[in-house]
This record gives C-alpha cells, sequence and structure tokens, in this order.
C-alpha cells in the first residue's frame, strides 16, 4: 500500500485515513504530545475530513502531520470550533493536507497565556471615521453608521492584565494590500483571500496586533506563520503501510437488539418496526410523498437542503404520534452510530433540526418523525446490524456542511 492514491475514490480513501488514525502507533505520538486528550484531537481531524470530501482526497500522514501540528498548539481542528483548519491542496500532483490556524485560534492561544483581560476585533463601518491619540496611541471612532451598513475596515485591540493596551485600525485596502505582500497563495483562485476575505482579514488584523505589541509564546508564535498555505515540517507520523490497522469487533444480533431495548426476537423489518411506521410525508397544502424525484419540481424531494428538513420534520411532529420507549432507543443508537464520536456535531444536527442540543429534550412527537425520516435498515454486511437510510445519510452531511459555511470552514477547503 502506497500514498498515492489517485485512483482512490474519496469514500475508499475516507476508511484508510479513519483507520490510520485509530492505529496504535498514531494514537502513541498524538498521545506523546497531549497525553489524554489525544483521542479528543485525533477524532476532531477525523471530523473535518468527513466534512470535506478535498480532505477525503488527501494522504492520511499528511492530515495527521498537519493535526499534529495543531495540536502542538493546543488547537482542535473541529469544524465548529474555527481554531484550526486542515487545507487540502496539491503536492506534485499529489492531495495532501497542510494546517492552517483560523483567527478564533490565534486569540485562543493568546487568551490562554492568562496575560489578557480581552482581546478584541470588531468592523468600522461607512460613514464612521478613526482618530488616534498621537500622545497616548489610544483609537477613537467618530461618526455614524449610513444604511445600510458596510464594513470598511477592522478594529483590533487588545488589554493586558498589567494595563497595557493597544488598538489598531487597517482599511480593507490596507488588508488587501498585506495579503497581496506576505500570502504567497494570495493570487489563486481557491485562496481564502479569494473564497472568503472576512476570515483572511480577522486573521491578519489578529496577527499584527499580537505579533507587534501583544504576547504570544515564543514557541507558538514561532510555529504560526502569515501564510494560509504554509509548508508544513515532518513531524514523523508513520508512513501509512507501517501503521497497524485494528478492525473493530461486529456485535451479535442479540447484542444488538439489545442495545435498541428490543427483545431477542423482535426486529426492524423494512426499516420500520412491526407497528408500522408511516411514511415519511409531509402535508402543508396536500398530502406529498418526500421520496418524489426531484425533476418534478417538488420541494420535498429527497435529499432535501437542511431548510428544508428542518420544514418537514416539524410539519410531520405537529401530526404524529409520541414516540414509543423502543423507538426513542432505537432513534439514539443511530444518531449515536452515524457520529461516532462526535459528540460536538451530533449536538449542533439535534439542535438545527429540533431546536435541543441534547437527545433527551427532544419531544415524543418529533423523535418519531426523525426515526420515520431516517428509514433505518438492515446494514449490507451481514451483521444484522441497522443504520441510516441513504437519503438520511447524505442529509446529515448536508446539515454539517451548513456548520462549515457559517463558520467559513467550506471556504477554506481549497
Amino acid at each position: 500500500m502506497t500514498e498515492q492514491n489517485t485512483a482512490i475514490t474519496p469514500y475508499e480513501n475516507y476508511k484508510k485515513i479513519v483507520n490510520y488514525a485509530n492505529s496504535p502507533e498514531v494514537m502513541d505520538i498524538f498521545a506523546q504530545v497531549l497525553g489524554r486528550e489525544a483521542p479528543h484531537y485525533v477524532q476532531s481531524a477525523i471530523m473535518a475530513v468527513k466534512m470535506n470530501e478535498r480532505l477525503m482526497e488527501c494522504t492520511p500522514r499528511s492530515i495527521f502531520n498537519a493535526a499534529l501540528r495543531a495540536a502542538t498548539l493546543r488547537l482542535s481542528c473541529d469544524p465548529s470550533l474555527g481554531h484550526a483548519f486542515l487545507v487540502p491542496y496539491k503536492n506534485k500532483g499529489i492531495a495532501e493536507a497542510s494546517f492552517q490556524p483560523g483567527w478564533k485560534g490565534i486569540q485562543h492561544m493568546a487568551l490562554r497565556t492568562g496575560k489578557y483581560d480581552y482581546i478584541n476585533v470588531s468592523d468600522l463601518w461607512n460613514g464612521e471615521e478613526v482618530e488616534e491619540d498621537r500622545i497616548t496611541g489610544d483609537i477613537h471612532i467618530v461618526g455614524e453608521p449610513k444604511h445600510p451598513k458596510v464594513s470598511i475596515g477592522l478594529i483590533a485591540s487588545f488589554r493586558l492584565l498589567a494595563g497595557l493596551k493597544k488598538s489598531i485600525y487597517m482599511s480593507n485596502e490596507e488588508l488587501e494590500a498585506h495579503g497581496a505582500k506576505y500570502s504567497k497563495s494570495y493570487s489563486r483562485s481557491d485562496s481564502i483571500w479569494k473564497t472568503n476575505k472576512r476570515v483572511a482579514y480577522h486573521k491578519t488584523i489578529v496577527l499584527k496586533l499580537l505579533r507587534n505589541y501583544g504576547y504570544i509564546s515564543p514557541l507558538e508564535a514561532s510555529i504560526l506563520s502569515e501564510d494560509e498555505q504554509s509548508e508544513i515540517s515532518d513531524l514523523n507520523m508513520p508512513k501509512i503501510e507501517d501503521v497497524t490497522i485494528i478492525e473493530k469487533p461486529k456485535l451479535s444480533k442479540a447484542e444488538i437488539n439489545r442495545s435498541l431495548g428490543l427483545d431477542d426476537d423482535e426486529e426492524i423489518i423494512d426499516g420500520k418496526f412491526v407497528d408500522d411506521i408511516p411514511e415519511f410525508v409531509v402535508q402543508p397544502e396536500s398530502e406529498v410523498v418526500v421520496e418524489q424525484v426531484k425533476s418534478n419540481g417538488n420541494k420535498w424531494a429527497r435529499p432535501m437542503p437542511p431548510e428544508v428538513l428542518k420544514e418537514a420534520l416539524q410539519i410531520k411532529s405537529a401530526k404524529a404520534n409520541p414516540a414509543t420507549d423502543k423507538q426513542i432507543n432505537l432513534t439514539r443508537v443511530l444518531l449515536l452510530e452515524h457520529f461516532a464520536d462526535r459528540e460536538d456535531e451530533r449536538h449542533q444536527a439535534q439542535e438545527y433540526l429540533t431546536g435541543h442540543k441534547s437527545f433527551k429534550d427532544i419531544e415524543p412527537e418529533m423523535i418519531s418523525a426523525i426515526l420515520d425520516w431516517m428509514k433505518p435498515e438492515k446494514a449490507t454486511d451481514g451483521s444484522g446490524a441497522y443504520v441510516l437510510g441513504k437519503d438520511a445519510k447524505v442529509e446529515l452531511t448536508m446539515v454539517a456542511r451548513k456548520f462549515m459555511e457559517d463558520l467559513g470552514q467550506q471556504t477554506l477547503a481549497i
């Protein structure tokens, strides 16, 4: 087996990435740096890969070299936090991943030194101007924003607990000029300077403020780079052929049934309980079957985008019967199994779709609607386990990507 992956489909390579991550050799390296926190950091990298098909194409070794670099800075790769990102790029024709700190991660690194009272970044709006006191260096905003408000620059500020405070202002033009001068990938069409200027602007001004006037641990400051595509050093991650792949044991049918709260002689038939869960149907005006093809122009055709799925579940739950204990157990297990150790991602998806982060707070009627939407089916591996229907899997991935877009992560996926 080699790291050349040009002929491997993204999903097949994703499985190799997960197996590589869970190998004793990789876990041992992360444990040397992070101790007991190692599994959390490894899982945050796996989550980032799962949410980005371009990362699925990258070599496992490069992904976890980049993740380990983030780990040495105690920055999670969990996209929901925005502390650090794994960015795919081409290295001599091979897809690899590089480490990129987010501006929130840089701010987090500074705050955890314990020396800051606050660090803040805010917009300067059209109609406003900044005035600087030439004696104290303090910045003041004068004027009133015009409507509609348009950001014309950023102000970054901090105050140390010792009393020192500093603010700097950079106009959008100055931020752009800074990127053109210092970022090696500035002119690339897939650079964040082209795809997500706001993220690039925030990172630029926070770095300039803290490097010139603030305090970051010297070791951490030496690792940070102006360039979002900086080269990564070899952190001695093993080659993929040198790791030990450990297969997870499969549960017996009886064990699966017990985990679902079912008796040994009970089972799910064709994705439904024997008491016949109704088909997933929404009725905004007239009864519409969700599975109709999109070519019919049907809003409810699957797979549905996140906002439509949320609306469909709300409509369905308003007319659904409360879920039984067995249905609740099955729904809980399916969600836990789908998201595995990615609890933050599961909580975010639950909150977006139901309004509740915790599963125990979701109304029984909504759980009925969710289970009906999931359409669980028997796994094809012969284990007797049940998994989400293919449409539900796609739709949960789309929900996860919505979080990426909100955080600017999708546009960072070069």
